[in-house]
C-alpha cells in the first residue's frame, strides 16, 4: 500500500462517506464529520437523515504534516495490532483475483482510520495533528512499562495481593494498550478488577474508560467486594468498590505526569444514535425521540459516574489537584498528583506506596 493510496482512501472515500454518516468498511462504520483545511470548507454533513447527531469538524491547519502523520499512523497500526483484529479480510470477495488483495488492503486502511476517528473527542477534531501525535506516541509508550504480569504486592487493609498486566487492546478499543488487574485473596480467590483503557502520550496520561464485564457469580463476588470495603471509608462507600480500586490503581501508576480524563467520544455517540435511527425505521410504533433521550441519559450517567470517581477520591485525599474540570478549558478533566499524596482511604495509601516502591526499583535498575 503506497502513501498516495492511503491518502486517496482517506480523502476520496472516507471523507465523502463520513459526509453521509456511513463509511463502507466491514459492514458500516457510523461516523460523521465535516472537513476544513486551512479555513476552507471541504465537506459538510448537510443531508444526514439522523436525529441526535453531534457533528464535529476536522480542522486541518497543516495538510502536509497531517498527511504524513496519518500515513505513519496507518502503517504503525498494521504492525501493532494483532492479526486477529483483521480476520474479516478473509470474508472479502472480488470478481477478479487480481483486485482481491487491493480490495483487502483498501478495507484494512478504511477500518484502521475509521477506528482512529471513532476514538476522537471534539478537541481531537479541532487539533488533529496533536491527536495523531498523541496516538502515535501511545503505540511506543506503555503506562506500566513492565513485561508480563506484575505482582504489585500485598494490600493489608483488604487482605489480598494485587496483580497487574498491560496488554495490547483490540483495535476497536479506545487506546492501544489496556491495563488488567486482579486481587488474589488469602483463600486464593481471584477477583477481576475493571479494565483500564489509558494511553501514555509522552507528556501526559489519557484515560478513556474503566470497564468491567458482568460477573457470572455476582453473589460470590459480593462477598469479596465487602472485603475491599474495609480499606475504604464511609464517604466513598455506596459506589462499586472494585471500580474505585481500579481508579486508585490508575492514579497511583500515573502520578508522575499530568492526567487527562476523557469521558465523551463524539463518534461513539453518533454510532449509537444512527443505529437507533435505523432501528426506528424497522419497528412499528418505535419512539425515536424516547430512545434518543434514553441514550442521552445513559451517556450522561456514564460520563458523570466516571468523573465522580475522581471527585470522591479527591475529597478524601490530599495531593490530588484538578487543574480544570470537564467543560471548562475543554470537555475533559485534568489532574495532577503530588508526590506527598496522602488519603484517608487506607487502601489508596497502600496502593500508592506499592506503586512507588515498584517505580523506585525500576529506577534503581536504570530502566
Amino acid at each position: 500500500m503506497t502513501d498516495a493510496s492511503i491518502l486517496d482512501i482517506f480523502y476520496k472515500k472516507i471523507i465523502p462517506e463520513a459526509q453521509k454518516g456511513e463509511v463502507d468498511c466491514y459492514f458500516t462504520a457510523n461516523i460523521a464529520f465535516n472537513l476544513v483545511i486551512n479555513n476552507i470548507e471541504i465537506s459538510k454533513c448537510e443531508e444526514l437523515l439522523y436525529d441526535g447527531i453531534l457533528i464535529p469538524t476536522l480542522k486541518i491547519t497543516n495538510k502536509k504534516l497531517f498527511d504524513d502523520m496519518l500515513i505513519t499512523y496507518v502503517k504503525k497500526a498494521m504492525k501493532f495490532y494483532n492479526s486477529s483484529d483483521f480476520t474479516f479480510l478473509k470474508d472479502i470477495n472480488s470478481a477478479s483475483n487480481e483486485n482481491l488483495e487491493k480490495e483487502k488492503m483498501e478495507y484494512l486502511v478504511k477500518y484502521i482510520i475509521s477506528n482512529l476517528f471513532a476514538n476522537a473527542s471534539f478537541s481531537d477534531f479541532d487539533y488533529p495533528i496533536e491527536f495523531l501525535r498523541s496516538r502515535l506516541a501511545m503505540f511506543d509508550n506503555k503506562v506500566l512499562n513492565y513485561e508480563g504480569e506484575l505482582d504489585l504486592g500485598y494490600i493489608e487493609s483488604i487482605g489480598a495481593r494485587m496483580y497487574v498486566i498491560e496488554e495490547v487492546s483490540p483495535i476497536k478499543s479506545e487506546t492501544p494498550y489496556r491495563i488488567k488487574s486482579y486481587l488474589k485473596f488469602d483463600d486464593e480467590y481471584k477477583l477481576l478488577l475493571p479494565e483500564i483503557y489509558a494511553g501514555n502520550s509522552g507528556d501526559k496520561y489519557k484515560l478513556y474508560g474503566i470497564q468491567k464485564k458482568l460477573h457470572h457469580n455476582r453473589i460470590e463476588e459480593e462477598f469479596y467486594l465487602k472485603k475491599i470495603r474495609k480499606g475504604f471509608i464511609a464517604k466513598i462507600n455506596g459506589a462499586p468498590e472494585h471500580y474505585f480500586l481500579a481508579v486508585m490503581l490508575f492514579l497511583s501508576l500515573c502520578s508522575d505526569k499530568e492526567i487527562e480524563v476523557i469521558p465523551f467520544l463524539v463518534e461513539r455517540w453518533n454510532a449509537k444514535a444512527i443505529t437507533i435511527y435505523k432501528k426506528s425505521k424497522k419497528i412499528p410504533n418505535f419512539s425515536l425521540e424516547d430512545m434518543i433521550q434514553e441514550q442521552s441519559r445513559i451517556q450522561n450517567n456514564a460520563t458523570n459516574i466516571l468523573i465522580r470517581y475522581f471527585e470522591k477520591l479527591e475529597k478524601v485525599s490530599n495531593g490530588i489537584n484538578f487543574n480544570s474540570f470537564s467543560f471548562e478549558a475543554d470537555s475533559n478533566l485534568h489532574i495532577n498528583i503530588k508526590q506527598d499524596f496522602e488519603s484517608k482511604s487506607v487502601a489508596f495509601n497502600e496502593i500508592f506506596k506499592l506503586v512507588g516502591e515498584y517505580k523506585g526499583k525500576k529506577n534503581n535498575l536504570g530502566k
